[in-house]
């Protein structure tokens, strides 16, 4: 009697092989385009943050200006914003006015800005946002309506602005449009 022969034949091998090889190939593409996804869903993400950073900071500024009848706390030109801010953090207790001088400034699809205290020959210059295809700012006048500049001196408006409007396009997103309501003047 002769043995029954035991194990597999090349033909079952390599057919197993080939199967092998079939699933390692098609769970590698899976795994590349996850992480292809993961990557773009990361750097959607931080171009977000980077967004919401630059709007906060424009706000926070915004929501502390300094105005009066004698002093609108703004000036606005087409490529400039310059305000004058109250309330600025003064942790170490130093002997300086709370008021901070504030420039929002676009140059070379960059947003800058610069704060210098009223006191203080340093001006600090912050980068805000990059790839800034454009930016648009306007102040709210209760007699004349929006307004793309700003006069101070005998040109400016007699009342304060009501309201900032901020329009601009960066990165992936397009026309990012931000009405902010601005403190009553005394």
């Amino acid at each position: 009697m002769t043995k029954p022969q035991a194990g597999f034949t090349l033909l079952e091998l390599v057919i197993a092989i080939a199967i092998f090889a079939l699933l390692g190939i098609g769970c590698w593409r899976l795994f590349d385009s996850i992480v292809r996804a993961e990557r773009s869903s990361s750097a959607h993400e931080q171009a977000l943050r980077n967004l919401q950073r630059a709007v906060a900071l424009i706000e926070r500024d915004v929501l502390q200006v300094q105005t009066s009848a004698r002093q609108p706390g703004f000036r606005l030109s087409p490529d400039q914003l310059t305000l004058r801010r109250g309330n600025w953090r003064n942790p170490l207790g130093q002997p300086r006015s709370e008021l901070q001088d504030i420039s929002y400034q676009l140059e070379n699809g960059v947003l800058w800005r610069y704060s210098q205290g009223l006191e203080l020959p340093v001006l600090q210059k912050q980068k805000l946002l990059s790839d800034v295809r454009e930016m648009s700012w306007r102040l709210y006048d209760e007699h004349t309506g929006w307004r793309s500049d700003w006069p101070i001196g005998k040109e400016a408006p007699k009342s304060a602005p009501k309201a900032l409007e901020v329009q601009f396009s960066v990165g992936r997103f397009e026309r990012v449009r931000r009405v902010l309501l601005l403190p009553e003047g005394e």
